[in-house]
């Protein structure tokens, strides 16, 4: 009897024509894979050397000089602000809420004299947004700041703002801050107010942020009240309650104070 030949087993080498048709399948997909792998990387690439050369531009390049300001130092990416009377604002930069709000994003904190305050905050061209804030503040930075104010006050307060917008077509409030007794007195003025506990709560309704200052023992007694416009037209309104209350404050009862923030 003849000796058998093996069957060849499936599975084994494919004919020309497969492996044609193979090739011609696989190249157009190998193709495309390749192109994005190509695109992802360089994407990539970009991002990281714009992130390294944010990383390293000076934060005096950026900061203006201001009245308030004792010193500056850090980068961008994490740097800190000298302010007058000994505090000092540091931040760390979050490229990625950066990236998704379109802005530069980061984490800050304020610290010195009665303050430890912290948060997060996005700047925009012409508007800034502040959310998460909480802690404490001397009421004294008020003046440091915005050194045009009428009055100035002595007193630390507990700040829990969830949010808040200033400037652009979008401005709000949520805030509840809640002030030790202090005293408070007008600029240029020696004699000063004894003023107690405060509680100040700023709440948006519908398009409106609707604004109440109150005794924090007698919070059904209003002191001031007042609106925030989405567009920035603030109106305050003090009552005569108030005005006994806080006699530095150049606002009289009956007569609404309005202004543009």
């Amino acid at each position: 009897m003849p000796p058998m030949r093996p069957l060849p087993m499936s599975g084994g080498s494919a004919g020309p024509a497969d492996a044609g048709i193979q090739e011609a399948l696989a190249t157009p997909i190998a193709r495309q894979t390749v192109r994005r792998d190509i695109i992802r990387f360089a994407v990539l690439g970009i991002a990281a050397y714009a992130v390294a050369m944010v990383a390293t531009i000076p934060a005096s390049a950026v900061f203006k000089n201001r009245p308030w300001r004792s010193g500056v130092s850090g980068t961008i990416w994490n740097g800190e602000v000298g302010v007058a009377g000994g505090s000092t604002a540091q931040w760390t930069w979050s490229p990625l809420r950066s990236l998704l709000g379109l802005g530069f994003a980061a984490d800050w904190k304020l610290t010195g004299p009665d303050t430890e305050l912290g948060g997060r905050v996005i700047a925009h061209p012409g508007s800034t947004t502040f959310d998460k804030v909480s802690g404490s503040a001397n009421a004294g930075l008020l003046s440091v700041l915005k050194p045009n104010m009428p009055f100035s006050c002595d007193m630390t307060a507990q700040v829990d703002m969830p949010r808040a917008v200033t400037g652009g077509d979008d401005q709000m409030i949520q805030a509840r801050i809640l002030s030790d007794p202090g005293s408070c007195g007008a600029r240029g003025l020696a004699a000063r107010a004894q003023v107690p506990s405060l509680l100040f709560s700023a709440e948006k309704v519908g398009d409106v942020t609707r604004i109440r200052l109150a005794p924090a023992t007698q919070r059904m007694t209003t002191l001031m009240s007042g609106t925030l416009s989405e567009a920035g037209d603030l109106e305050l309104n003090m009552t005569p309650e108030g005005a006994r209350m806080l006699p530095f404050l150049p606002l009289p009862p009956g007569t609404p104070m309005r202004m543009k923030l």
